[in-house]
């Protein structure tokens, strides 16, 4: 068993219990209301999801002339373009710019692929400081826990341990309610992001025909960091790129009923590079690949990156709700998680996370851009099949299973050497916490040869 199997396990182990389940069930129930809230102001959401999916596919086959067209109206705009191979690339090339200008702190949003590079723990390790600027990752911050959620970095916690979090190292009332806690957050953030002169954000789009970098939020923490700091930095991976500033009528609107149930988030911002008069003075986008090319090589696999990081997928997904977003490992958790780490990080030592999904549906049918997440997992699994990269043990098991299924005659051998087989070669796969199926008293072909003819 290699290492990261092996911590797959571990933080699954963890994860399983009522408490857990009770926390992630309820707080994605009321994601689930608010989703179906909000679906009532589509007339016709299947027809909204068919235009955003041949959007995305429109997006995802001219993404090289996209990405360079980008790079050119957004350096007409005053930004510089910097390309990142990796995410050893990306950490230096961010470093570079804080050395250039002697920064020893940093404000930070809410993103995935600044957690995919692993931002925080490598500033860290440079003693710089980080600012979080969202309310969730703010409480998690004091314990240096990582988010989650991608959207809901917090949601395995209670209000009372968020509050716990928060009391601990702030001078906050133990009995403060949400609404007290998000505005304490606010005022906090405020106040630590005075003297930071550098914000490193994500991006939700990237426009390909302006040079314009769309950020959307609900606190409104990361339009007042950008708006204080000299430097804005954004992080984006290479599929976020779309053609046409007119698409996020499209985008937008689906984006946040899939994220939040809202009609539109609060605070949606599009920055074109420095200001003019007034800040950021500076302004970097780093297009991060990062093994992005190895999934967009695959055919099928490749509509993985027309996704739009919405969540809902995940908040959805029966295996995330009882495993938790530890057992992941990665940025990526739930149904895209499942997908992209195996083809990103090497398939031989991640094929465990392809059979993390029961091929509910759930995440499909809940996609903005209509991607078929669950027959992806099957590829995946079938690569694994082909290459030969999965359980050995498994493989055994299957063969046997085999070879037992070919045969009527080893099919009708007594009940009890059945039960024992049966338990000899799937009981270590099947777990401690189910009890193996029943087997029928008799096989078919005796119920067949016992069943009078006419």
């Amino acid at each position: 068993m290699n290492g990261s199997k092996a911590a797959f396990i571990e933080n699954s182990e963890i994860a399983f219990n009522e408490e857990h389940w009770q926390k992630i069930n309820y707080n994605t129930s009321c994601y689930e209301k608010n989703f179906a809230k909000g679906n009532v102001n589509y007339r016709n959401m299947h027809l909204e999801k068919e235009r955003a999916y041949n959007l995305s596919n429109k997006s995802l086959m001219q993404m090289e002339k996209l990405l360079v067209d980008f790079e050119t109206h957004f350096t007409e705009n005053g930004g510089k373009v910097l390309w990142a191979r990796d995410a050893e690339d990306a950490r230096t090339q961010i470093f570079d710019i804080l050395v250039r200008n002697k920064a020893n702190a940093v404000s930070r949003s809410n993103s995935t692929v600044l957690d995919e590079i692993d931002m925080n723990g490598f500033l860290g390790r440079k003693s710089i400081r980080v600012v979080e600027t969202n309310v969730g990752r703010f409480a998690l911050k004091t314990k240096d826990m990582p988010a989650y959620h991608p959207l809901f970095p917090a949601i395995h916690l209670s209000k009372e341990e968020i509050n716990g979090l928060l009391t601990e190292k702030y001078k906050l009332k133990p009995d403060s309610s949400p609404k007290q806690m998000v505005n304490f957050v606010r005022h906090q953030v405020s106040d630590d992001i005075k003297d930071v002169d550098v914000c490193i954000t994500g991006a939700n789009f990237l426009l390909s025909d302006v040079g314009g970098v769309v950020l959307t939020e609900n606190e409104g923490n990361i339009l007042k960091a950008t708006t204080k700091a000299k430097i804005h930095i954004v992080v984006s991976g290479i599929a976020k790129v779309i053609p046409s500033i007119d698409d996020l009528s499209v985008l937008l609107p689906l984006l946040s009923s899939h994220a939040t149930g809202q009609c539109l988030a609060a605070v949606n911002s599009i920055t074109f590079g420095p200001a003019k008069n007034g800040r950021p003075e500076q302004m970097y986008v780093i297009l991060l690949n990062n093994d992005r090319s190895e999934i967009i090589a695959h055919e099928k696999q490749r509509k993985m990156m027309s996704c739009i990081h919405c969540g809902a997928c995940v908040s959805v997904c029966p295996v995330y709700k009882n495993i938790g977003g530890y057992a992941y490992d990665s940025s990526h958790m739930g149904p895209m998680g499942s997908i992209m780490i195996p083809l990103m990080r090497g398939l031989k030592d991640y094929a465990y996370l392809t059979s993390a999904c029961s091929l509910c549906g759930k995440c499909a049918e809940i996609c903005p851009v209509k991607i078929p997440l669950d027959d992806l997992i099957i590829e995946n699994r079938h690569l694994v099949a082909t290459e030969k990269v999965g359980d050995a043990k498994m493989e055994v098991m299957f063969k046997r299973m085999i070879w037992h299924c070919k045969s009527r005659r080893k099919m009708d051998v007594h009940l009890f050497l059945k039960r024992m087989e049966l338990k000899r070669f799937l009981g270590a796969f099947w777990g401690d916490r189910r009890e193996l199926p029943e087997l029928a008293p008799k096989s078919f072909s005796q119920i067949w040869k016992d069943t009078p003819a006419g």
